[in-house]
């Protein structure tokens, strides 16, 4: 098609229709290219057609039906064959090469990382690829995406804050993961462990692992650790950073005390909860949750009762006197659920998770990589030099020591006793 035609139709047809045309001419490009390489080849062995070189030991044997892999489809060619002089027909390297299904391998993964089915990755290349050689194809791709999550370093970086939490897959299967941000406000995925409930040892594994790959402490400063209302997360924390400073979830406990509350009182209580989260520093913080445990207190004694048990928890972030820009971040374990929601949608297709092999690991690296390439550096990380300097053991207000770190302090001076 000359360049005058192929404007005219482009100016001519619709959107879709255009997009259509131009596929078809980028195939057809392709194809040519195709065929012009193996002539290339054949004539690199043979001499040019119609002129043998009569020193060579190949010689040209006309053509057959073959397929190749174009643009992620199998389509039908001619190809050229050539014989050997003594040891018959010669393969050709660019004609197995275009044969081969390797040739789709990242194709059939991008889409079943995007979360295509195989069966799915199997139609889309028009039957050159069977539903069984897609799954071999993502396993092989997992695997290496297993592989590089759990070996990248990770002691390079200097750690702010990890927020952990937990994701079930089905009834008996969880995935505890651990999300870290660094003192530049970026977020990298740090590890996960599997297990059947999000247990204390669930967590003291995870935890075991980031140690060996050098997520500790920092020298002279604590961690933040955002997390939910579990108990076992807490415990676990507790035992490997005894010194760091763990902010519950105010979204959780949101959820949870609005459960507790009449209909007509919730509108109210949301109230409450946003002037609480907005308010900056310990004086306001505690203000605004000294005002909410006696309006909650009215309504559900209990419920009252057991947000004053949470205080120090809920209250760490204010406690620090840091700007108010930084509470949607630090506030809740927002920036790691809407990891997993991101991480679900990839892993969507799956319908029965296997425990045995390592399918929930490879799924679970493959897809926990995939949300994060779409990460960005959290709000307002301008403003984490401030935290930063919060978080130094040096200027910690006694209101925050935890009691691992007072016990640590306790058998430090009974050692030099």
């Amino acid at each position: 098609m000359e360049i005058n035609e192929l404007k005219r139709a482009f100016m001519q047809g619709e959107a879709a229709e255009s997009a259509a045309l131009m596929q078809e001419i980028l195939r057809g490009a392709v194809r040519a290219g195709l065929l012009a390489a193996m002539e290339a080849e054949v004539e690199e062995l043979c001499g040019r057609k119609y002129y043998p070189d009569e020193s060579s030991e190949y010689r040209r044997a006309g053509s057959e039906t073959g397929s190749a892999y174009l643009n992620g489809t199998r389509e039908a060619i001619k190809r050229p064959r050539v014989r050997h002089c003594e040891d018959g027909e010669v393969a050709l390297a660019v004609y197995e090469a275009a044969s081969d299904q390797r040739g789709i391998f990242e194709q059939v993964v991008a889409s079943l990382g995007e979360g295509v089915s195989s069966r799915g990755a199997s139609r889309l290349s028009k039957g050159g690829l069977s539903k069984s050689a897609a799954s071999r194809m993502w396993v092989e791709k997992s695997r290496e995406q297993l592989q590089i999550l759990r070996t990248r370093p990770l002691e390079s970086l200097d750690w702010l804050a990890v927020v952990i939490d937990g994701v079930w897959l089905s009834k008996e299967l969880c995935v505890v993961v651990a999300l870290g941000i660094d003192t530049q406000g970026s977020k990298h995925v740090l590890d996960f462990e599997q297990g059947s409930s999000e247990s204390k040892a669930v967590v003291c594994a995870l935890m075991e692992r980031l140690a060996q790959r050098g997520v500790v402490e920092p020298e002279g400063r604590r961690l933040l650790v955002l997390r939910d209302g579990s108990r076992s997360i807490e415990a676990g924390v507790r035992q490997h950073w005894p010194q760091a400073l763990q902010q519950e979830c105010l979204v959780h406990v949101q959820r949870n005390v609005r459960d507790k509350l009449r209909q007509r009182d919730r509108a109210e209580l949301d109230g409450l909860f946003k002037a609480w989260r907005e308010s900056q520093g310990e004086p306001s913080g505690q203000e605004a949750f000294d005002e909410l445990v006696d309006w909650v207190s009215e309504r559900n004694a209990a419920a009252g009762i057991a947000l004053k048990e949470k205080e120090d928890s809920l209250l760490a972030v204010h406690r620090l006197n840091l700007p108010s820009t930084l509470n949607i971040t630090l506030l809740s374990t927002n920036l790691i659920e809407n990891m997993l929601r991101n991480w679900r949608e990839a892993t969507g297709n799956v319908k029965l998770w296997k425990e045995k092999g390592d399918m929930v690991s490879r799924w679970s690296a493959s897809g926990l990589l995939w949300a994060e390439a779409g990460f960005r550096k959290i709000r307002h990380y301008e403003d984490l030099p401030a935290l930063t300097t919060a978080l130094q053991l040096a200027s910690c207000p006694d209101s925050l020591r935890s009691p691992g770190h007072e016990e640590k302090q306790l058998d430090q001076t009974d050692r030099k006793q």
